[in-house]
């Protein structure tokens, strides 16, 4: 959580930035672009992020993550395998059995989907739209403020990176 907090910041700062980019160049369209693009793919990756870390957190409470880990610190001369094999038969039947539509609609739900990241995409359709109908659409703008959240974030995970590395 610390390090997208900072990423946050990051994301913060940028978008400031640009703000004031545009203010001082007066270009309000560039402005309107930029943001309407940057806030929907802020709140499109947010969603993706709680909802994956979700699914994640619930999978470690399951104690479905990383089961082969545990294993070799709990049994490191293999002499639970007859467990192994009963688990098998009973993961075999697992995977075998056909989820009801509605179980399969409360897996999804569970899962990675987030009512954020649909605000998110629903802000970038209507944005586009609000955008083309008022004729303030720029491609060029609007392009660079959808692409400014995975440049930024990528950039600082290529930092932090070289900085944990160098930590070691």
């Amino acid at each position: 959580m610390k390090e997208f907090l900072n990423v946050l910041r990051v994301l913060i700062a940028v978008d400031v930035g640009i703000v004031v980019f545009c203010y001082l160049e007066n270009n309000m369209i560039w402005l309107y672009n930029t943001q309407i693009a940057f806030f929907s793919v802020s709140l499109i990756i947010l969603g993706s992020f709680i909802g994956y870390s979700n699914m994640v957190r619930a999978q470690i409470q399951n104690g479905n993550v990383g089961e082969d880990i545990l294993k070799k610190y709990e049994d490191p001369y293999n002499l639970d395998d007859d467990e192994d094999e009963i688990k098998e038969e009973d993961l075999k039947k697992y995977k075998n059995r056909k989820l009801k539509w509605y179980e399969a609609v409360l897996f999804y739900f569970k899962g990675g989907f987030n009512f954020l990241r649909i605000a998110g995409y629903i802000a970038l359709i209507a944005g586009f739209l609000w955008l083309s109908k008022n004729n303030i659409f720029d491609y060029i703008s609007f392009l660079f403020g959808v692409s400014i959240v995975p440049a930024v974030a990528l950039i600082y995970l290529f930092v932090s990176r070289k900085r944990f590395n160098k930590a070691d």
